[in-house]
């Protein structure tokens, strides 16, 4: 089937226009960020399913407030409309989200409907790769992926193996190992397959690009290790992440400095400029990260996947918020 790429107007809008609500310190930045206004999408590329909140860690920071005792993930009819709309659309990219999507009881089931539908589709699991060590099920996941060639971005919150046990669970550092060693003897990041394995290092705060490359490699080296790409970024000021900021009074301070290390965002591969996020019960974002903002469902909605027509793509704008901030801000300058 031929690719189809939804086409959208490209215009401009002032990406805050108001305050709306969010507090002082977020009409202090107005005018600032009223300069780094960006387009709306001219095509949707790429497709986030976010799965649901289910996940088997639950870390006190969690933008999404997953854990392991949450109840939310997509259901059978909204599964079947997924892949209806991906047969469609025929996306160059799918990517699989939420607390640990692989634990979704349809997850093995919708990636071999859009390797059956959407062969060329690039497929990509955002996991924390600690699940797949779990009994039954989760121990053939790795086997899996790799036979329907999905790549895998890894999400870590910090390169210390004590402190990624503070925060996650004891023992989950070896356990973190044990995976990717497999994973590497499966192929992955191996340089003679196409089998991508990228790490994806979160801060509380604006990374420092330079000396987190420098401790990645040293990092990787220690363990024996292999990656195929590195990247570091932010977590998103929602959800508990942002109930941490307000516990220490730090909120006011944590976006005005935010404000001073944006970057240019022209030439830069923001999500929003080319995707859509589609959640558990088929409502349609531009970002994963406005469905856990306060409110976010409902403010930040754009459409439910139901009423998907290339009429709604072509309205489709990208919704501000006070949260945006951190990811303009970990663009390179």
């Amino acid at each position: 089937m031929e690719k189809r790429l939804v086409k959208t107007q490209n215009k401009d809008f002032d990406f805050f226009p108001s305050s709306k609500g969010d507090g002082q310190e977020l009409s202090k930045i107005d005018s600032f960020l009223s300069h780094h206004a960006i387009p709306a999408p001219q095509s949707i590329r790429k497709l986030q399913l976010f799965l649901g909140k289910v996940c088997n860690h639950s870390c006190s920071f969690c933008p999404h407030d997953a854990q392991p005792e949450n109840s939310e993930f997509m259901r059978h009819e909204m599964v079947h409309r997924v892949i209806s709309l991906i047969e469609k659309e025929q996306f160059e990219e799918i990517s699989f989200k939420g607390g640990a999507p692989e634990m979704s009881p349809y997850f093995r089931w919708i990636v071999r409907q859009i390797r059956e539908k959407s062969p060329k589709t690039r497929l990509v699991l955002h996991t924390h790769v600690t699940a797949m060590k779990d009994p039954g099920y989760f121990q053939a996941l790795p086997h899996f992926l790799q036979e329907h060639q999905v790549a895998l971005s890894v999400y870590v919150p910090t390169l210390d193996e004590t402190q990624m046990d503070q925060i996650r669970g004891p023992k989950t550092f070896k356990t973190f190992l044990s995976v990717v060693r497999y994973l590497n003897r499966l192929g992955y990041a191996s340089a003679d397959s196409d089998l991508e394995l990228k790490l994806i290092w979160k801060h509380l705060k604006v990374p420092n690009s330079k000396s987190g490359e420098v401790h990645f490699e040293d990092w990787k080296s220690k363990w024996g290790i292999h990656f195929s790409d590195f990247q570091e970024k932010m977590y998103s000021p929602v959800g508990r992440m942002m109930n941490c900021l307000f516990a220490e009074g730090e909120k006011a301070g944590f976006f005005q400095e935010l404000q001073t290390k944006i970057g240019r965002h022209d030439d830069q591969p923001l999500p929003c400029k080319d995707s859509l996020t589609i959640d558990w019960e088929g409502n349609v974002y531009n970002c994963e990260n406005h469905i856990s903002a306060k409110d976010g469902r409902v403010k930040y909605r754009l459409f439910h996947l139901k009423d998907w027509t290339d009429e709604k793509l072509q309205k489709v704008r990208i919704q501000p918020a006070l949260h945006c901030l951190s990811c303009l801000a970990c663009l390179k300058n």
